[in-house]
């Protein structure tokens, strides 16, 4: 362990507040190097879904050694109390400090393969509010991107706090996590996640035709009729036939449709059951294969035609694998050029940040959709399930 001058900080500002690519790599990289430990980690609390934490930096020096969820639990008990945490775990030391900044609360965890010293936690104390201050500068560098997420978490706050699921399933976020962007106060977009008393869950992303209160409106709709359907678990396929027959007899008088795909995900068995109503078929990362692909499979939209039949699949789900659930607002999303953000950002995206957890791969998806697109023209959802 080290602990270096003052030229290292000004070294770390420059590095990470000028890089081309994701500052928050370089701040892990610079940090693990320069001050001689085995990993270090910045956790941010996160703004869009209710008592959530999201890994924002990571560095270690050895890949074999899983240290994810220890690392979590650190991080989630510091923001909770708001205090400094210090100890051992699997042959390792942690300490654990809070970054209090004025735009961010962060959890800062270092580990290393030697005890601290007395000497080097005081450098660290000192050195926690100097990181608060570069990660709120990071924030601050897209001030629309910034400005724009705060709006839209400020409208929504109601609906993300009253409406969506919390994520105590399947062990919490590190396998488990979504994200809500509606373009205006209330989204056409609408999300879930059920548990079932076997240990399965069932997921679901569905796309209400419509922005704003008319899209609000019919999502609201489908949702509590998803809801009432879904709560005993049954094939999806024969969930979504009934909710497409029910919602037609409730929104007749309303020229509109819903694109919807709803899962089933047992852990126990490592399979996934599925169905599709017309909407985007989902992406998927072999951890095995190291290939990243679509689900095949999709049917005609909710309200398009009544009596329609749906077809059920299946496919493994090994731990490693990922699957990511998104509305049309992620895949259309349109830089300057008109290019779209489209199955290949989603591709790299999972690609770049596959050994996150869902929660960080969320980010980076959120992250990276916002630096290809400088406006949002569409509802933005999306749902990160991670074998286990």
């Amino acid at each position: 362990m080290m602990c270096p001058d003052t030229d290292f900080l000004i070294e770390l500002y420059e590095k990470c507040l000028m890089s081309s690519t994701d500052p928050y790599d370089v701040m892990g990289e610079h940090l693990c190097h320069n001050l001689g430990l085995f990993a270090v980690s910045v956790w941010s609390q996160h703004p869009y879904v209710r008592d959530a934490s999201s890994r924002v930096v990571f560095s270690k020096r050895d890949k074999t050694v899983d240290l994810i969820l220890k690392d979590q639990e650190l991080a989630a008990r510091v923001l909770d109390d708001q205090t400094v945490l210090q100890g051992s775990h699997n042959g390792l030391y942690y300490w654990a400090g809070i970054l209090r900044g004025t735009h961010t609360r962060n959890a800062f965890v270092a580990w290393s393969t030697e005890p601290f010293s007395q000497m080097y936690t005081t450098y660290l104390e000192k050195l926690c509010p100097r990181l608060a201050v570069l990660l709120d500068l990071i924030v601050l560098m897209n001030p629309i991107s910034s400005n724009r997420v705060a709006r839209e978490l400020e409208s929504t706050q109601f609906i993300q706090h009253q409406l969506m699921p919390s994520l105590n399933a399947l062990g919490g976020k590190n396998f488990l996590s979504y994200r809500m962007l509606p373009v205006h106060e209330l989204g056409g977009d609408y999300l879930d996640i059920i548990s079932y008393e076997d240990g399965s869950v069932g997921l679901t992303v569905a796309d209400a035709m419509g922005k704003g209160m008319p899209g609000a409106f019919v999502m609201l709709i489908a949702r509590t009729i998803f809801r009432f359907i879904a709560k005993e678990k049954i094939p999806p396929h024969r969930v979504l036939s009934t909710l497409n027959n029910q919602f037609i007899t409730e929104v007749s008088a309303v020229d509109t449709f819903v694109t919807q795909f709803y899962c089933i995900y047992d852990p126990a068995q490592r399979s996934l059951i599925y169905s599709n109503a017309g909407h985007n078929p989902p992406v998927i990362f072999s951890s095995q294969e190291g290939q990243v692909g679509v689900l095949p499979g999709k049917g005609i939209a909710l309200g398009g035609k009544e009596g329609v039949g749906y077809q059920s699949y299946a496919t493994r789900f090994e731990p490693g694998d990922i699957l990511v659930i998104f509305s049309d607002g992620l895949l259309d999303a349109r830089n300057e050029s008109e290019q779209q953000f489209g199955l290949r950002g989603i591709r790299d995206t999972i690609i770049r940040y596959k050994e996150y957890s869902a929660d960080g791969i969320c980010d980076g998806l959120v992250n990276r959709v916002m630096q290809h697109c400088k406006s949002q023209t569409d509802d933005i959802s999306l749902l990160v399930l991670k074998g286990d």
